[in-house]
């Protein structure tokens, strides 16, 4: 996995809206600057989507204001490293200067790249669980930006977050990593949550988030205590890593435009926090 960071300058001073949805159609016109196959790829509708972004810092009201001549950050999680690789070489070697935001350009200062092995990642948060868990932890998930799951079958979308469709959509985008061992199948997956996960405390509510042209989209925001029984069990322990994945890939619908953003914490029975970051390296 690739983490880049784009630092910007912005040649405006204005309110964007929420800069989610403008900053991922500006990471994929620089893909397709590079590489226009791999663009037709990353837009097939049919494709699991293998990049995550994390937005400029917003408000309470999920808008961003941009003032001239200040600079910004927003973070692109490429879950596929070896896709992106010959993008990730082309960033390195300065050849994208600016991006596109709504009608904008701004200059990119310098791109920041922090690769990581996706399987060894996962082992190092599996050793880690397996020292400190207890039959029982809890998974406490704070959702950070409106958040949608599908609803199977449906066009239409879930603003509940049922540990069966969280961590199944995870686990559905963890196996599209390439050098990365499938670790179970979702179906078998759904019925084990189904009787071994469930929602102990929640405080939500929903937001809705302009996009403009008359587009919203409406999710669901804050914090969810997901109680896993059998922790220790090889599912129990993968259920966590899932979790902790969610810090980098997002979680449900337009997760690839910032939406589902979370942060998790992982506590045990007597709530001794486990160390939340990931590993770098």
């Amino acid at each position: 996995m690739i983490e880049l960071q784009f630092q910007v300058l912005s040649p405006v001073t204005g309110n964007l809206g929420f800069t989610g949805t403008p900053l991922r159609a500006a990471f994929l016109n620089l893909i397709n600057d590079c590489d226009d196959e791999l663009s037709n790829q990353i837009h097939d509708s049919r494709a699991i989507r293998t990049y995550a972004l994390q937005p400029f810092g917003c408000g309470a009201d999920y808008t961003t204001t941009v003032r001239a001549g200040e600079e910004y950050r927003f973070r692109v999680n490429l879950l596929d490293s070896d896709r992106f690789q010959d993008i990730v070489r082309k960033f390195a070697l300065g050849a994208q200067k600016s991006l596109r935001i709504h009608h904008e350009v701004f200059p990119i200062l310098r791109v920041d790249f922090n690769a990581y092995d996706a399987g060894k990642t996962m082992e190092t948060w599996f050793d880690d669980f397996k020292r400190s868990f207890k039959d029982e932890v809890h998974l406490v998930v704070h959702y950070l930006t409106p958040t949608q799951l599908s609803a199977y079958g449906s066009d239409f979308a879930c603003l509940f977050p049922q540990p069966e469709r969280v961590f199944s959509s995870l686990l559905r985008v963890w196996n599209q990593i390439e050098h990365t061992t499938s670790l179970e199948r979702v179906s078998e997956y759904r019925d084990w949550l189904e009787s071994r996960v469930y929602v102990s405390g929640y405080r939500l509510h929903t937001a809705q988030v302009s996009l403009g042209r008359n587009r919203s989209v409406v999710g669901f925001v804050g914090r969810v205590v997901y109680t896993v029984t059998d922790a220790r069990s090889p599912l129990g322990l993968l259920t966590a890593g899932l979790a902790k994945f969610a810090e980098i890939s997002n979680i449900g619908k337009n997760r690839t435009a910032g939406f589902g953003q979370v942060e998790v914490r992982i506590e045990h029975e007597d709530h001794k926090e486990v160390n939340r970051t990931v590993p770098t390296a």
